[in-house]
């Protein structure tokens, strides 16, 4: 029994995280705006935000940069902290060099977010466990966008980019040897994730342009099937969870420009409803007893939905100022009663930032503040009656003794909420 028991460890303390463009932009310009730009981009940090806006004027550029964060939300007196705390960006737009009618009318691009030391981690919380799904080390994954747009005609054009990183699964078997010890054999396999990136662009006139885009859903599946022999009886285990999750989301977006800024509006929803949740699932087949699941509560996710607004002054002597604020509602559920303790709040997210133009580079940089509103989570002990449903009530671990024996870390109450900071820091040289 050891050994599954082992693996089920292993799996749970292992962190894990989503994508850092969802939660802190790509490239200075963008995140200096509160992450602002389905209509407004322009540029190479359209393959995350709209990819028709690859096509949305002439030429193309590689932009080099880094962005750090700092966690500053509260468990209770606690403060979670960020275990990757910088990330590395890369950005490249480039028109295919096609001539007469075809002209500038395509592009393709690569956008990417580097982490120093790894690839990507993952995380399958014990369902007892604070844990905060919409940020949790979001910084701690690689994101590779390559992507393509069309200009149409009419003021439209066209573009799609691709989510890419892989998944895992596989098995590991182990019985007794010849000398009574675990001999084990894994056999894993890594296949490959790809979602789509999918927008288009409306230029209704020179000062007025209109964005829709669809990301779709992305999450890592992780599956492991482990088999113990011992003493010739079978002992099975199946180790489910899902991490770097980013649900569907729909965004518009309209971006107006006059002789002095640059204003923009993004709109947008994102259906965390179907969510199957951060935890790790077990499932165990023992001799004699035969199928034990182990699965955990099912947490009743809210649809989010995001009001960004941006400015961007229009560069005199190559200088340029920018702000930007951002509404989000959280998906996760305010009332958590039982044994769950997925943290979260309101989120507003206020930014600013400046940009200078050389001969032949343009250095960018921002500073990025998240609010997250106050919650206090109560739990309620089960009072016996009807059946046991843990997502609303905790039980008594041991009846016979006084008071409730109750070793869940959120009881009786748990404190959340907190503030996100990040900045950054970009150089964006022109092809």
């Amino acid at each position: 029994m050891r050994w599954p028991l082992a693996c089920a460890v292993l799996v749970a303390g292992t962190p894990a995280y989503a994508n850092p463009m969802d939660v802190f932009g790509l490239t200075s310009r963008r995140a200096g705006q509160a992450n602002v730009g389905v209509a407004a981009t322009d540029d190479a940090s359209a393959l995350y935000y709209d990819p028709a806006g690859l096509v949305a004027r002439p030429g193309g550029e590689l932009v080099l940069g880094t962005l750090a964060a700092y966690s500053h939300l509260a468990i209770n007196t606690n403060i979670e902290k960020l275990r990757d705390p910088v990330g590395f960006q890369l950005a490249i737009r480039a028109p295919l060099p096609l001539g007469g009618a075809l002209k500038n009318r395509f592009s393709v691009g690569l956008a990417m977010h580097v982490l120093p030391r790894h690839v990507a981690r993952i995380i399958a919380p014990p369902p007892d466990e604070p844990f905060y799904p919409y940020y949790g080390d979001r910084l701690s994954r690689l994101v590779v966008l390559p992507g393509a747009a069309a200009r149409l005609g009419h003021g439209i054009s066209i573009g799609a980019a691709v989510n890419v990183l892989a998944a895992l699964g596989g098995s590991i078997y182990a019985a007794e040897g010849a000398t009574r010890a675990i001999d084990a054999r894994a056999d894993a396999s890594v296949p490959s994730v790809a979602r789509v990136i999918a927008g288009v662009h409306w230029q209704q006139s020179p000062t007025l342009r209109f964005g829709l885009v669809y990301r779709q859903r992305f999450e890592l599946p992780f599956e492991t099937t482990t088999r113990t022999i011992v003493a010739g009886e079978p002992i099975d285990l199946d180790l489910r969870a899902t991490s770097q999750f980013t649900p569907h989301q729909i965004a518009t977006g309209v971006h107006w420009t006059s002789e002095a800024f640059a204003a923009s509006l993004d709109i947008g929803w994102a259906k965390w409803s179907g969510y199957p949740g951060p935890h790790v699932q077990v499932e165990s087949s023992l001799p004699l007893v035969g199928p034990v699941p182990g699965q955990p509560p099912r947490v009743p996710f809210n649809d989010a939905y995001t009001v960004r607004a941006g400015l961007e002054s229009i560069a005199t002597e190559g200088l340029v100022y920018r702000g930007g604020y951002g509404f989000e509602s959280s998906a996760v559920p305010q009332n958590q009663t039982g044994v769950t303790n997925l943290l979260d709040g309101t989120k507003h997210t206020v930014a600013l930032g400046g940009g200078y133009a050389f001969a032949k580079l343009r250095v960018d940089a921002h500073v990025q503040l998240q609010l997250v509103s106050t919650r206090t989570l109560r739990k309620t002990v089960y009072d016996g009656m009807g059946d046991y449903d843990p997502y609303t009530s905790v039980r008594d671990e041991d009846s016979t003794a006084a008071g409730n024996q109750i070793t869940n870390q959120g009881y009786p109450t748990l404190k959340s909420g907190g503030e996100m900071f990040s900045a950054g820091l970009t150089v964006s040289v022109p092809l």
